[in-house]
């Protein structure tokens, strides 16, 4: 009994402690009102990066990157200072993409060096560098 107490107190101070860290960094994201296209950003103790999944796929669908043993063409990836890269994955970026935050046509997102801008024509993102890219139904491209 007094060892389940203390390894209940433990637990208690590790995840206080680990949600006051989170609540400065971490994962966070959003969706566009059309629900076709849902980002994810991370900042904390790895290299911040942005990852836009988009339901529709790119279009006009990019060749499989070099190495490449996953899904591609369907996702955007950027770092806090280099240029886009077509994404090879094999998940989602969010563990819930359904209950990710409403980003509003005309709204801009902002989370540690990146900036997402929704309209009603798609959704631009960029990096402190400028380095970015542009994703709708339609069409993308590397900004």
């Amino acid at each position: 009994m007094k060892y389940s107490l203390a390894a209940a107190a433990v637990a208690l101070v590790v995840l206080s402690g680990s949600a006051s860290a989170s609540s400065q960094s971490g994962l966070k994201g959003f969706q566009t009102p059309s629900h076709n296209i849902v980002c994810g950003a991370y900042t904390g103790s790895q290299p911040a990066w942005l990852r836009c999944d988009i339901t529709s796929g790119l279009k006009p669908k990019p060749a499989r990157p070099k190495g490449c043993e996953f899904d591609y063409g369907g996702t955007l990836t950027l770092s806090a200072k280099g240029r886009a890269r077509i994404g090879c994955v094999s998940d989602v970026v969010l563990p819930d993409p359904t209950k990710a935050p409403m980003l509003a046509y005309g709204k801009t997102w902002r989370y540690g060096p990146f900036k997402c801008r929704a309209t009603r024509t798609g959704l631009t993102c960029r990096n402190l560098r400028g380095h970015g890219f542009f994703l709708s139904r339609q069409s993308w491209a590397r900004l």
